[in-house]
């Protein structure tokens, strides 16, 4: 039994340390250009597009920076392009005309359901410029999600969930630009706690430098949650400097499977050591008790008397 129980407890201490963190962030999404940014009314420049997912995309030349969408678009000179599905950049032939806002002036590149967007700034010469007004519908230039799930490692670091210990996670945040114009000044916090305000790790997340219009930046980190690591975890990640706070969140669930097998055995273990305690005991008493009836048991008068030394039998 004792042996057991060291044995429960070397692999629970082996099972103690924390993982190294590491973390990994890339910015994705739809991307546009133009062959040359200044150009005249009647003018034709080359786009050449990346990013995309969606099969075909608009391109459209628009005023006031885009801020309001298809709305500061000429999109009655908008041309529909199908976009090359091997990987390779799309490039496209559109001609220039003038939009139905003053300048600043953009190529705007959009889905069909306008979730992916990309924009190109241009001069255009001739065409007014206006202060730039923006949209009253769109309150949250960004949005984010968060998402947790236990981290495939080593031997020893897959058995710590299941006893209970430090456990390791891979968190994937995700903030994605709505807007079309470029974020400078964002702002990512994390955390994880078993309630909405309890904080049992801070997430080391990094900052997403210019997040341009239309992308994503996505970062991966590994955090490790102390013992003892069972039952809900609530993540959380929040996004400022563009507008409102825009909050998500994620719920894991964890048992400590193993944990809880290895207490069952030892709690089977000890009613069996108990049971054979108790029946040691039991057989102890019995036999003590034997020994007592044996001793205090008279001679037998039927015995056959002892015969003295010169052969006569020895009367009482």
């Amino acid at each position: 039994m004792r042996a057991r129980v060291v044995t429960v407890v070397a692999l629970t201490s082996a099972c103690a340390f924390g993982a190294r963190a590491s973390a990994t962030s890339v910015i994705t999404g739809p991307t546009v250009s133009v062959d040359h940014p200044t150009v005249s009314p009647g003018d034709h420049v080359i786009v050449t597009m990346d990013g995309f997912t969606a099969p075909a995309v608009t391109i459209s030349v628009c005023g006031n920076d885009a801020r309001r969408g298809s709305q500061d678009c000429n999109m009655v000179a908008s041309d529909g392009v199908r976009l090359d599905n091997d990987g390779t950049s799309t490039l496209a032939r559109m001609p220039i005309t003038a939009p139905p806002t003053d300048c600043p002036c953009v190529i705007r590149v959009s889905s069909p359901d306008n979730d992916e967007v990309a924009i190109t700034p241009i001069t255009l010469i001739g065409h007014p410029v206006g202060p730039v007004v923006n949209s009253k519908t769109l309150t949250n230039p960004v949005s984010v999600s968060i998402s947790a799930q236990l981290a495939s490692s080593g031997f020893l670091q897959s058995l710590r969930p299941s006893l209970g210990g430090p456990s390791t996670y891979q968190v994937t945040v995700t903030v994605k630009n709505k807007s079309t114009e470029d974020l400078h000044h964002l702002t990512v916090f994390g955390a994880v706690g078993r309630t909405a305000d309890d904080s049992l790790v801070t997430l080391r997340l990094g900052d997403p430098g210019v997040l341009g219009a239309g992308q994503t930046w996505t970062q991966t980190i590994k955090a490790v949650v102390p013992a003892p690591s069972f039952g809900s975890l609530r993540w959380r990640v929040a996004v400022s400097g563009a507008g409102p706070t825009v909050n998500a969140d994620d719920t894991t669930q964890r048992r400590p499977t193993l944990l809880l097998v290895v207490a069952m055995v030892l709690v089977v273990n000890i009613f069996f050591l108990l049971i054979r305690s108790r029946m040691r005991r039991r057989d102890d008493r019995a036999a003590a008790a034997k020994d007592d009836d044996a001793g205090a048991q008279p001679p037998d008068a039927d015995a056959e008397a002892p015969i003295d030394a010169v052969g006569t039998v020895a009367t009482g």
